[in-house]
């Protein structure tokens, strides 16, 4: 599915912008990639001939992470050196654990498939993991749990690197079938997010890509094909919160990353986050943590 997503983009882009995206595949050692069905795909050279790129992807692990990772080394540096040149890179699924690996989730939000948690989570105790989440964007370092978590990731980047027509085209062709027909193996865990409503749970993974964008209920309402009295009622026996409660935490926690990963003053991470007003930003930030934005990052020094 992955590579007709990233087709149907480039044909897309294509007719609108009259050149396609080029996607290339390297490998630890450029030899062509047997992928867990026994398909081999050529690879276009190692993971040292990178070159510039907009965009890198990092597929999903089979098998014990463990044993994998023991042979990905070389790709550590690789992947610092991208995220220090401010690459976007986003993980599929177990694909967080080469994240972690390479040190770039220490103090960071992420979150992994609900199959490897436990194991995530007792690798990696500097990472701050979010079982709850479907998707995770902290310094351009992005975090899916789901094949459909992820292609609402692509449509987000899509919008940024290519453009609002080329987006809107991946996100009708691959992202409505799964509004339709969508029913989650994750729901078997528990937790807030693991519920059983498939309308309700894909707003939140569009909320939690767009959070720094306005929004309101009836945008919210509209995309899941509800009215705005049912989408209330339905989001909140669903989360326990409100819509706009959900909204509030997603930001407020992106806030909190900003504090401690980049050097922008309150007001710059307020208005990065969605909030105009640095003062409600403040208030909401001290009524949910016990502190000021301003103190809790001093904390962290």
């Amino acid at each position: 599915m992955t590579q007709d997503v990233w087709a149907f983009a480039s044909h897309m882009q294509k007719k609108v912008l009259g050149e396609g995206i080029t996607v290339e595949l390297f490998t630890l050692d450029g030899l062509p990639l047997k992928s867990f069905s026994g398909m081999q795909v050529p690879a276009n050279g190692n993971i040292s001939e990178i070159p510039e790129t907009d965009l890198v992807v990092l597929h999903a692990l089979w098998g014990d992470p463990e044993n994998i990772l023991k042979e990905q080394t070389a790709l550590w540096p690789v992947l610092r050196k991208l995220h220090e040149a401010g690459v976007p890179i986003l993980a599929y699924t177990t694909g967080s654990f080469l994240l972690a690996e390479a040190g770039l989730l220490d103090n960071r939000i992420c979150t992994t498939h609900w199959h490897q948690h436990q194991r995530f989570e007792k690798r990696y105790p500097n990472v701050d993991f979010r079982k709850e989440r479907y998707i995770t964007a902290t310094g351009e370092l992005y975090c899916a749990a789901g094949m459909n978590a992820a292609t609402e990731v692509i449509v987000h980047l899509l919008g940024r690197l290519s453009c609002v027509e080329v987006a809107k085209a991946i996100e009708e062709m691959f992202l409505i079938d799964f509004r339709r027909e969508y029913a989650s193996e994750f729901i078997a865990v528990g937790g807030q997010t693991y519920h059983h409503d498939d309308r309700i749970l894909l707003v939140q993974q569009w909320m939690e890509v767009h959070f720094s964008t306005p929004i309101n209920l009836e945008q919210l309402a509209d995309r899941s094909s509800m009215s705005l009295r049912t989408f209330k009622r339905r989001f909140k026996d669903a989360t326990g919160e409100t819509p706009m409660q959900f909204l509030q935490i997603l930001r407020l926690e992106q806030g909190k990353d900003m504090l401690r990963h980049t050097h922008k003053n309150v007001a710059e991470v307020a208005w990065a986050v969605g909030y105009e007003d640095p003062g409600h930003f403040n208030r909401l930030f001290k009524r949910h943590f016990g502190t000021t934005p301003a103190r809790w990052r001093k904390k962290q020094t």
